[in-house]
């Protein structure tokens, strides 16, 4: 097993997962992955939600490098390519997510995008076997399993968490988003991680840079220690059908 595996352990004391969680390294030099063990490469191209996908359901190592990514969005929000004109006049989203061009040119806007240049690939891999040093941690969970984290991070901090999404490249939210900002993300998977990367109806995503992992684990602890665990425990309460069925039959039985 890997160097991380005593901090998945802790993860999913807290969460009990159904998938692995994913970190995530933004490569600079490709020659880097020639140290990276256990890296299996895919002989076709690929978007990269679902080199996250290979990661979290069969936990394997797997890298992609901007050649590779077939993710016009992921392309341009990770820095493997400048953005371009018909990017920045709202092409990408016109007549499909946007009526028109000034709300297209928004949605571009928004977007969370590393400086073109700086990385040239990415690689991911099941956190717990994995002996390289993540940039962030991806988690696939249920509303109840990301609203823990989300309790986590706030047992220090208090507030709130405020969430910004467009719904669709999720992976500005998630790794771009969080490269820039260091911080806490949450975000609804996009329409290609369904597609090709088998997110669930389900799935919320939690982004969590490799900085502040163990100060949500913490936190998790200590709320749990609090009485707000996960799974959530049910009040148990008397089923009063059964009760009155139950009275029924008892009074059959003496007739």
């Amino acid at each position: 097993m890997g160097k991380w595996e005593d901090l998945e352990i802790r993860l999913n004391k807290y969460l009990r997962l159904s998938t692995f969680p994913v970190a995530v390294k933004l490569i600079e030099d490709l020659k880097d992955l020639e140290n990276v063990k256990f890296l299996k490469k895919s002989e076709n191209k690929l978007a990269v939600c679902q080199l996250f996908s290979y990661a979290r359901y069969y936990g394997w190592t797997m890298a992609c490098d901007k050649e590779d990514n077939l993710c016009p969005l992921a392309e341009i929000s990770l820095g493997f390519e400048e953005s371009n004109r018909l990017f920045e006049e709202g092409a990408y989203f016109l007549g499909r997510y946007n009526e028109t061009k000034d709300a297209a040119k928004k949605t571009t806007a928004s977007m969370p995008k590393i400086p073109f240049g700086k990385y040239n690939g990415i690689l991911s891999g099941a956190f717990g076997r994995v002996e390289f040093d993540p940039d962030i941690i991806l988690i696939w969970g249920n509303s109840a399993q990301i609203m823990r984290i989300i309790q986590g991070y706030l047992w220090k901090r208090g507030g709130r968490v405020s969430m910004s999404t467009f719904c669709d490249g999720v992976c500005a939210d998630t790794i771009s988003n969080a490269i820039l900002t260091g911080d806490l993300q949450i975000a609804f998977p996009c329409l290609g991680d369904r597609r090709f990367g088998m997110a669930l109806d389900t799935d919320l995503i939690a982004s969590i840079p490799m900085g502040i992992v163990n100060e949500i684990i913490e936190g998790m602890e200590k709320t749990h220690k609090a009485g707000t665990r996960y799974p959530i425990p049910y009040q148990i309460s008397t089923p009063e059908f059964f009760l009155k069925l139950k009275k029924q039959l008892d009074k059959a039985k003496k007739n």
